[in-house]
């Protein structure tokens, strides 16, 4: 097994493009201005930065051209779909994608002084054409999405903290909500709040539905997960996470496929599920089958990354981690398997785990990586969807390098239209529309 010195951090070139430049289209093609530059600049660690211009203007017949200049190459595909090339940085062909809809939902602002609207959660409808937000200061509602629709938002009124998580039931009739108030509320779609679930005693950090919904999981900054039963509005299980000392939950993700538990080095015919908890420090492992402190397990975060973990996603079995200072890790669920006593006893990190499994690191910028979301496109390739502190989210390809036992890593697409805000939560549709949002108070869908 390699030494966590000898994983290399590859540094991947990204775009970015003026964010409001399909306004600039908009003007030329309304004959409101005869011709315009928009900007496209490139970036990679390491490398001079590339700052070009593509001048819009009238195209004779009707309509726009684009001619790029400054070491930039741009082709419109379509009205929200560009290519964009950028040679001395080998970007080529990269595709660039303004949203196909923004929705801003209503806000008021307190006082002039107020920063606008910040999503930190959102959950699409699995029936209905319905997304549900949560906010600040008890800010949650249900916005229709279906375009041109008459439909009214509908406010989830109850909590008086920051919603952290929100998500539809299966049914798409019923919405789960946590706060940082401390509680848990049930509504209906519209917007009756008939229980609320109380016991945590720091803010709440993430939600899971299990099954149809008769039972559901929550995470606190309190340390401990706990397990509900929605029909009683009661508490029925609890887990204590951390051996010593309470371990503060940040985020939570429940590993239930059999041959996932398995890599986790657990007995699927007895484990039905697994809680991976984002716990700063690292990764807590804890089974669902025992709230026994000693048998959940925790693996730090490897010295060289020099960073705290922020963001976690998974799919199958594969895991990704986003830490403060930009860095993304991509492993195998094996290597989360419980230590050998000896790597038990050295608090060995994921990177310093004596077994077997795919690993690689990846940056674009020093940017924090606030949100992450892994979805799998074919039995081996996967897109994961990335969000950072200062915007620039993108979607990136990976598929295993079982020859190196790595992942090839390459940016699919980039998704433009933002300011340098943070992107908290992504959800991607039935349909495979892909919806995020975050620190500007709008909804995209691309």
């Amino acid at each position: 097994m390699s030494n966590s010195s000898e994983i290399q951090v590859e540094n991947l070139a990204y775009i970015d493009i003026q964010h409001d430049a399909l306004a600039v289209f908009d003007d030329v093609e309304q004959n409101v201005v005869l011709s315009e530059d928009i900007w496209i600049s490139g970036y990679q660690i390491g490398e001079t930065s590339i700052h070009g211009k593509a001048k819009v203007r009238v195209q004779e017949g009707g309509g726009s051209e684009l001619i790029a200049r400054e070491g930039v190459q741009v082709e419109r595909i379509s009205k929200t779909n560009f290519n964009v090339s950028i040679p001395k940085l080998s970007i080529r062909n990269c595709s660039v994608k303004f949203p196909k809809q923004v929705i801003n939902p209503p806000y008021t602002k307190k006082t002039n002084l107020d920063a606008p609207l910040h999503i930190n959660s959102l959950s699409l409808n699995p029936k209905k054409p319905h997304i549900v937000i949560g906010g600040p200061d008890g800010y949650c509602k249900i916005l229709p999405i279906s375009l041109n629709s008459k439909e009214k938002e509908v406010e989830l009124k109850g909590h008086v903290g920051d919603v952290r998580d929100v998500k539809w039931f299966p049914s798409g009739e019923v919405i789960l909500t946590a706060s940082s108030d401390l509680s848990i509320r049930v509504y209906g779609k519209d917007g009756i709040n008939p229980r609320t679930l109380r016991g945590h005693t720091r803010a709440i950090t993430s939600i899971y539905i299990i099954g149809i919904g008769k039972t559901i999981l929550s995470s606190s900054k309190d340390g401990t997960i706990r397990l509900w039963d929605i029909s009683k509005s009661e508490e029925i299980q609890r887990w204590l996470i951390g051996t010593t000392s309470r371990r503060s939950i940040e985020s939570m993700i429940i590993i239930e496929n059999p041959s996932c538990v398995t890599a986790l080095g657990l007995d699927a015919s007895t484990e039905e599920r697994v809680m991976i908890l984002n716990v700063q420090e690292g990764i807590w492992i804890q089974p669902f089958s025992t709230t026994e402190k000693d048998k959940g397990w925790f693996i730090k975060t490897d010295e060289s990354i020099n960073s705290q973990l922020i963001s976690i996603s998974n799919k199958n079995d594969l895991l990704v981690c986003g830490y403060q200072n930009g860095l993304i890790e991509i492993i195998d669920l094996v290597r989360l398997r419980r230590p050998s006593q000896e790597e038990a006893d050295s608090n060995s990190s994921i990177t310093e785990q004596k077994g077997i499994g795919k690993i690689k690191r990846i940056r674009r910028n020093e940017s924090p990586i606030y949100s992450l979301h892994l979805i799998q496109q074919s039995e081996f390739d996967y897109n994961l969807y990335i969000g950072t502190a200062s915007g620039l989210p993108c979607c990136l390809g990976i598929k295993p390098n079982q020859d190196q036992n790595t992942f090839d890593v390459q940016v699919e697409e980039e998704l433009a239209g933002w300011e340098a805000v943070g992107i908290e939560t992504w959800d991607i549709g039935s349909d495979g529309s892909v919806w995020c949002a975050g620190g500007e108070g709008g909804v995209r869908r691309y």
